[in-house]
């Protein structure tokens, strides 16, 4: 009975007399002259449309993209791909769904934009909560809700509460699900964005209803008709009528349960949406079957039974074959009733068997596209050798047959020329070869630091936020008496806090959020200021810094002043470190000094310390030279040189 449409994916429905906004866009679109301004009116007036007129929609929408892709405007083509997700979801298409919010995301990614970022993620939590995967669909919306707290967008936080109350409801944690629908329903209020508050109380409707308390959830539904009537939307009264028509029926009102599901069923056949035209058809045959008209019951249960086939809707097939089994016994109709019970059976195991084959078959498709790419990448390199070999074998014979033509004329000192070129070429390659392998080991690190940090951030960083809302949720619902007790319970969310800080800080550490825009002296002493000032006083001078440097060296100067930091907070047991940095025409000077233990600088050659040789394979590859100046007891001084240009 729970039906949400894709409001809570930020669309907009009003009719087309009353949707001042279709005609201030169209007003828009005549006076636009860049093609990205053109493409984002389009892509507007397609989401406008979509609970309106789909095939004026969809026209749009085409508009949209084909600007989009000549423009290279991948905004706007990402916008087009979240478009195609709530097309999906209207049409009942949920694989649809999940391959065009994966595209949307990926091309987000790539391009850096958050807000669609945000809409990647959304359009997931919908696809993963319709098909049942609970987990996945919340961590996906928190991943949306994290953007958009950090965008501070409102409309996008109201929205993805909402979302987490629908999973909540589904997942049959009810107080959760209120809890969401109740903050997405205020924002929604408070923003005044109806889509949203249409959604949320259709959730607390359902809520209510899944409680028996059906007075309050009739009575919330037709606060929500109110709202639906006054916006035009279509959508939003179906959801609301279907609820009603559960309600009616589970008070035993069985003609008011028909009439709601017949104004459902007029949205669902407007829409042209067969998989919930079959579902409400089933709801139909369901509610002849409580009144005892069970040949009326199997007329629509018919007629809902291909329309569920045809889209593949097996959780509907399965539930019309349990009703039809039902009626049929009450028939006395028993080889039928048993044929319809067999079928239920079958398919309630072959959709647990059908999850199962999907997972499967996905880790399979996986592993066989990693096997293949695996198997391109070892032949095109064996290609390129083998080109490489007969290329090398031609130019050898070449310059054999050349120092043999030479040598009759200018003997064996043009030979010996000839030799020395050789050896110094050879020498060049030998020089640009290991500065290859010296990048592709520092980028395969930066990577992974990256891949670290993210998984710190995005994963354990979500799930220590996850855990601390529970407890705080917890703690505020039981009353605690002893002292102890309460004492216990704030020293357990303060660690769960700090633990959420010291995530967060190693993430920022691995991965410095502002590397690439504020530069190598402002991240630094951003770092710095991180740093327990009681244990160690830091001090930074930096100059000649007003330009910016090439991204990689600043990323690889970057690394190794904080690994040299870290070194000094590991071992060097100082209470201050002072570190000075000179740029001018020629190249970067920085020194780090600290007062600790210091240790014999002679011996520094023989440190196996992954962190040292890490400071050495960077500075070798910025070509640049690093000392180490040191004595028992006496502090460290480490300078370090680095060309520029």
């Amino acid at each position: 009975m729970k039906r949400f449409t894709l409001a809570l994916l930020l669309l907009p429905f009003f009719s087309h007399a009353q949707n001042p906004t279709v005609d201030s866009l169209k007003k828009a679109l005549t006076q636009a002259k860049a093609d990205t301004t053109k493409a984002s009116i389009y892509y507007q007036m397609a989401m406008e449309l979509q609970g309106i007129d789909p095939p004026a929609a969809q026209k749009m929408a085409d508009q949209a993209l084909a600007i989009s892709q000549k423009a290279n405007y991948y905004k706007g083509v990402a916008n087009v791909y979240y478009f195609k997700v709530a097309q999906s979801n209207y049409g009942g298409d949920f694989e649809g769904m999940r391959v065009n919010a994966e595209k949307c995301l990926e091309i987000s990614l790539k391009h850096n934009l958050l807000t669609n970022q945000a809409l990647g993620y959304n359009g997931l939590g919908i696809y993963y909560w319709q098909t049942g995967n609970y987990t996945a669909a919340i961590k996906n919306h928190l991943a949306a809700l994290k953007i958009r707290e950090r965008l501070t967008d409102e409309k996008g936080i109201a929205s993805s509460a909402g979302n987490l109350g629908m999973v909540y409801l589904d997942n049959e944690k009810l107080n959760e699900a209120e809890k969401y629908a109740t903050i997405g329903l205020e924002m929604g209020k408070k923003i005044g964005n109806p889509n949203i508050q249409i959604n949320c109380m259709h959730t607390l409707a359902n809520l209510y209803s899944a409680r028996k308390d059906y007075t309050k959830a009739l009575k919330i539904d037709k606060e929500a008709i109110i709202i639906c009537e006054q916006t035009g939307n279509k959508r939003g009264l179906s959801q609301i009528y279907s609820n009603m028509a559960h309600c009616y029926g589970e008070l035993k009102l069985y003609d008011k349960s028909l009439s709601y599901n017949f104004k459902t069923l007029e949205t669902d056949i407007f829409f042209g949406d067969e998989k919930q035209q079959s579902d409400t058809y089933l709801n139909i045959g369901e509610v002849y079957k409580d009144k005892g008209q069970y040949a009326e019951a199997i007329k629509w249960l018919k007629k809902s039974l291909p329309l569920a086939q045809k889209t593949q809707y097996k959780q509907g097939e399965k539930n019309i074959y349990r009703v039809l089994s039902i009626v049929y016994e009450k028939m006395g109709r028993y080889p039928e009733a048993l044929e319809a019970g067999r079928k239920y059976q079958d398919l309630s195991a072959s959709i647990v068997n059908e999850n199962n084959d999907k997972q499967i078959a996905t880790m399979q498709t996986v592993y066989e596209t990693e096997k293949k790419e695996a198997r391109i990448s070892i032949l095109n390199k064996e290609n390129t050798i083998q080109k490489l070999s007969i290329s090398s074998r031609n130019k050898t014979i070449g310059i054999i047959a050349g120092l043999f033509l030479l040598s009759l004329i200018m003997g064996g000192l043009f030979y010996n020329r000839h030799q020395l070129k050789q050896k110094a070429l050879m020498q060049k390659q030998m020089l640009e070869q290991q500065d290859v392998l010296t990048k592709a080991v520092v980028n395969a690190e930066e990577n992974e630091r990256k891949r670290i940090a993210s998984d710190l951030h995005d994963g354990v960083g979500q799930l220590f936020s996850a855990v601390k809302m529970n407890l705080g949720g917890l703690f505020d619902r039981i009353t605690m008496d002893r002292e102890e007790d309460r004492f216990l319970a704030e020293n357990t969310l303060a660690l769960v806090e700090e633990s959420c800080k010291e995530v967060r800080t190693i993430s920022h550490q691995m991965m410095p959020n502002m590397l690439l825009r504020s530069g190598i002296a402002s991240d630094l002493k951003s770092f710095i200021e991180k740093i327990d000032a009681d244990s160690l006083k830091v001090s930074l001078e930096a100059s000649g810094f007003k330009s910016r440097l090439e991204s990689t060296v600043e990323t690889m100067l970057y690394r190794v002043i904080q690994e040299s930091i870290n070194n000094v907070i590991k071992h060097a047991k100082a209470t201050h470190l002072n570190i000075t940095l000179n740029r001018t025409a020629a190249g970067i000077t920085a020194i780090i000094k600290d007062n600790g233990v210091g240790f014999d600088s002679s011996k520094a050659e023989n440190f196996t310390g992954i962190g040292l040789k890490n400071i050495q394979t960077r500075i070798a590859y910025l070509k640049g030279t690093i000392a180490y100046n040191s004595a028992p007891g006496q502090g460290t001084a480490v300078n370090i040189y680095v060309p520029v240009g």
